[in-house]
């Protein structure tokens, strides 16, 4: 990483944490994502239940199959060979698991936090329900505003997950949201989260790399 754009990088990292912190929220920032998954792993116990949501974030840092190969409480609603009815069970489990894990479509340098799902599993879970919740996040995700945040989680992160998905969605061919009718859309619901309570109850683990969405 060029020393410039380091120093820009540690400047709005530094104004983001800061302005996260005033909110109640945990936010620290990390220089990879082996130190950002070392924290987490000396943060929970092999008796805690944890909880995910869908990101292709936990992927990129392989935080999932480190805790499956390592024998965690994994709450593993993508587990082989998993029926539907299974994965419904614990997706409802999940919301009284002592951790959730995931990351965030777009995050607004002063202190907000935007997700989309189609029905929102993720999102209640990170607002209500696990005990603890960590999120990951690359600096890419880092916007100046709410409507900023927005706007990327619309347009940025929703276009990439339907064309991962294999979704017929406008927005596949477009990269543009189209507030669309069609079954395979994949927004239904959004959340703007912008104070932490109880305080500390989510941490945000602002990685210096570029993941996901």
């Amino acid at each position: 990483m060029e020393k410039e754009f380091q120093d820009y990088l540690n400047f709005h990292l530094e104004q983001t944490t800061k302005n996260f912190k005033k909110k109640n929220f945990r936010a620290l920032i990390f220089d990879n994502k082996e130190s950002a998954v070392e924290f987490l792993l000396n943060e929970v116990s092999k008796s805690e239940s944890i909880g995910y949501g869908g990101s292709r974030t936990l992927q990129q840092i392989g935080i999932l199959d480190l805790l499956r190969k390592e024998g965690y409480n994994l709450l593993d609603r993508n587990r082989d060979g998993i029926s539907f009815e299974e994965r419904s069970m614990i997706e409802r489990q999940i919301f009284s698991s002592d951790i959730f894990i995931s990351s965030a479509n777009a995050i607004s340098e002063l202190g907000h936090i935007v997700n989309i799902d189609l029905w929102g599993n993720r999102l209640c879970a990170i607002s209500f329900g696990p005990k603890r919740v960590y999120l990951f996040i690359g600096y890419n995700k880092i916007t100046a505003n709410l409507n900023e945040a927005i706007y990327r989680a619309k347009n940025v992160a929703a276009p990439l997950n339907a064309i991962r998905l294999n979704k017929a969605t406008p927005c596949t061919k477009t990269g543009i949201c189209y507030d669309c009718t069609t079954q395979e859309r994949i927004c239904g619901t959004m959340s703007i989260i912008e104070w932490c309570h109880p305080k500390d109850r989510i941490t945000l683990l602002f990685i210096k790399e570029e993941l996901g969405f």
